[in-house]
């Protein structure tokens, strides 16, 4: 697989403790990153939305182990895991700042510009070790 990026993911968990959202930070290196306009029919004739299509590589190089959403909501250490889910925010680059409450997350809006949240994840996972890979759309 070509890549062209890095991407930082915020998996989204809601905390039952404070009754808010909290985020996990991962850092990616070595995905490829394609943005596109998705165009659909409305009753108004068609919308425009941008789109990123992330191809994400089962071998990624990451200090974190992958997990499924399911098992990553009950794991107790999730600082030692990511994961995709729908609702998760993913940026295109290396992102350091922390998300703590909801206005963080239109601050990173405002501060970088590909900022996406996560809409679909396929797992191709036929193919040799070098081709398995998640492909993320995310809007």
């Amino acid at each position: 697989m070509i890549t062209n990026a890095s991407v930082t993911i915020y998996n989204k968990v809601y905390d039952r403790d404070e009754g808010s959202n909290k985020y996990y930070r991962t850092v990616l290196k070595g995905v490829n990153w394609q943005d596109a306009t998705k165009v659909l029919p409305s009753d108004t004739g068609v919308v425009s939305a941008d789109v990123a299509e992330v191809y994400i590589p089962f071998l990624i190089d990451t200090e974190k182990k992958y997990c499924s959403p399911v098992n990553f909501n009950s794991e107790q250490e999730k600082d030692k895991f990511f994961t995709l889910a729908p609702e998760d925010i993913i940026v295109k680059g290396v992102v350091t700042d922390e998300l703590t409450k909801q206005k963080d997350v239109e601050h990173l809006k405002d501060k970088y510009g590909s900022v996406r949240v996560i809409a679909v994840i396929e797992t191709n996972d036929n193919g040799s070790p070098t081709m398995q890979h998640w492909k993320v759309t995310a809007e």
